[in-house]
């Protein structure tokens, strides 16, 4: 257990470095597209689902490799309180986003997409 005045050794005092994000065109279109789809059913959910997007995004800037490969090199963060994820991969000083999309969707699917 620490104790009061106690600090973490040095390596874990350092700032952790963050991550620029990009995301390509096709990962926008799957924003534009949930918008959307959200807007039909209520004009406050694009809003809400933008919001947890931006926290996830942020979690993913902050520490990538927190978030376990699912295929190749693609890792995925789920966004909390809707059913999508994000799906990125990890590059020398960015996180590049490739798709976000509802978890019920087949990677595969997305993926063609980017071919």
């Amino acid at each position: 257990m620490f104790q009061t005045g106690m600090s973490w050794p040095g390596n874990l005092t350092k700032k952790m470095k963050k991550y620029k994000i990009q995301v390509i065109p096709a990962a926008y279109n799957d924003l534009k597209e949930a918008r959307a789809w959200y807007r039909s059913k209520n004009s406050q959910l694009p809003k809400r689902l933008i919001q947890q997007i931006k926290i996830t995004m942020e979690q993913i800037r902050s520490v990538p490799t927190a978030h376990a490969n699912r295929y190749k090199d693609v890792r995925i963060a789920n966004v909390a309180v809707f059913p999508y994820a994000v799906h990125f991969i990890i590059e020398t000083d960015a996180v590049i986003v490739l798709a976000v999309h509802h978890i019920a969707i087949d990677p595969a699917k997305w993926m063609r997409k980017l071919s």
